[in-house]
């Protein structure tokens, strides 16, 4: 059950396929991956297909631009029907329940930044109104250092115009 693919700049013409100790190799002498399909077609089959064949272009190792298609399907193919028809949609509500608990997951979180927020926050307007505080304290300060000038000046004349 081997495919065959046609050749272009970045794909490799697959011949045959070696089985080594239960793994099944393409020409391009890598392993093939074993993966399932989850779609509406197969929901549940399993299949091989190289490695190579999940880069693309976007690599910057251009010994890996290229695209192997080797492709085997390792289960027979299920009959249409009600077996075929619950695998998908147990499947689709397993992902769905995975969704359900990554956004409960991810809500939990919100609600923790949104708590360490409102702290961060308290903090910050407790500042502030020590801040304001210390203005008005040095506010008043002033106004009795310039009192006290006042105060200072007037002696100073008093008994600077008496003597």
């Amino acid at each position: 059950m081997s495919s065959s693919s046609s050749t272009s700049r970045h794909q490799l013409q697959v011949t045959h396929v070696q089985s080594q100790e239960g793994v099944k190799v393409c020409d391009c002498v890598v392993p093939a991956k074993e993966r399932t399909c989850w779609k509406i077609i197969n929901p549940g089959r399993r299949f091989w297909n190289c490695q190579n064949s999940m880069v693309g272009p976007d690599s910057l190792d251009f010994d890996k631009l290229r695209k192997c298609s080797f492709f085997e399907w390792k289960d027979e193919e299920q009959a249409d029907g009600y077996y075929k028809n619950l695998l998908y949609s147990l499947k689709q509500k397993l992902d769905a329940k995975d969704e359900m608990s990554e956004m409960n997951r991810l809500r939990r979180m919100i609600v923790e930044v949104q708590f360490l927020l409102s702290q961060e926050q308290y903090k910050v307007a407790k500042s502030e109104k020590e801040v304001h505080d210390a203005r008005k304290a040095i506010g008043r300060y002033r106004m009795i250092v310039a009192l006290l000038f006042a105060c200072l000046a007037l002696c100073v004349l008093k008994l600077g115009g008496s003597m």
